[in-house]
């Protein structure tokens, strides 16, 4: 498990919802929360970061948290609250009923 004093990030999980605009088709809801976490966040390694600004590419965080059952519904259409908005594009539960780790890259 993760060190409590690791864990110095507020965040929120969010799952948007779809709604129908008036031609029938979708369109980007309200975002529900789904739960509040603290976590570790980890970045890339600097060179990573540099490589990425090179390419006008993103790069993916890994939001550390202890695992608890409102997170293991976390799916990777959610999104993550903090400072600005975070596309997850991978979860994983790390030993059982322990940790969940999700990585994500910004969306905004």
């Amino acid at each position: 498990m993760i060190d409590a004093g690791l864990r110095d990030k507020l965040v929120a999980f969010v799952r948007p919802s779809i709604t129908t605009d008036d031609h029938g088709g979708e369109a980007p809801g309200a975002s529900n929360q789904i739960a509040q976490a603290w976590v570790r966040i980890r970045h890339g390694t600097g060179a990573e970061r540099r490589d990425a600004a090179q390419k006008r590419a993103t790069i993916a965080a890994t939001f550390e948290c202890n695992w608890t059952p409102l997170l293991a519904t976390v799916i990777e259409t959610d999104k993550i609250s903090f400072d600005g908005t975070w596309d997850i594009i991978s979860r994983a539960p790390i030993r059982q009923n322990d940790e969940i780790h999700f990585t994500a890259i910004r969306a905004d």
